[in-house]
């Protein structure tokens, strides 16, 4: 018989598997690479195991019946759902500040570019007209840079999906909360 599918299907390590069957680790690692065979007991425990698997109970004499009821999982604990929703909260707050700051670090950035075509658009007279390039060359390009590396569209639309995802993660928990909590 091959009592791998069975250690995986359940979890085992070999060393679970072979202190079920009643024989040393090794026996067991040698019997899954099929350079020994396996014994009556270890060929009973096997076969209650792999009935069980089936729903059946082995009888002993050959036979099985059905097994009982499953136990059940174990509830979720509360205490852990409620602390992850705490931390959630936290963590909103925490976005919530960084998109503000992250709205305030852009303002005088998204107000360069604003500007930046009206201040190119100037028909009249300029003391120096290669300084006046230079300098609303700069002007915009350090915006278009910051805005780009820093405080733009992107790092925005970062810690937009960020918060939204927390958000979400936080109802969920606070409707499994609410649920579990009512009797």
């Amino acid at each position: 018989m091959d009592t791998l599918p069975l250690r995986t299907r359940f979890g085992l390590s070999q060393e679970m598997m072979a202190g079920w069957l009643g024989v040393p680790r090794s026996s067991l690692a040698l019997t899954e690479r099929g350079y020994q065979s396996t014994t009556d007991t270890t060929g009973v425990q096997q076969a209650r195991l792999t009935l069980a698997a089936q729903g059946l109970v082995y009888d002993g004499a050959g036979g099985s019946f059905p097994a009982p009821s499953a136990l059940p999982e174990p509830p979720p604990d509360l205490q852990e759902l409620e602390y992850r929703l705490r931390q959630c909260r936290a963590k909103m707050q925490h976005l919530e500040l960084q998109l503000a700051t992250l709205h305030r670090r852009a303002a005088p950035y998204l107000a360069r570019l604003a500007i930046a075509p009206a201040l190119r658009a100037y028909p009249g007279p300029v003391a120096s007209p290669e300084d006046e390039a230079g300098w609303l060359t700069v002007f915009e390009l350090e915006a278009r840079r910051q805005l780009r590396e820093h405080c733009g569209a992107t790092a925005r639309l970062l810690l937009e999906t960020s918060l939204a995802g927390v958000r979400r993660e936080a109802e969920l928990l606070a409707e499994i909360v609410e649920a579990s909590a009512t009797p």
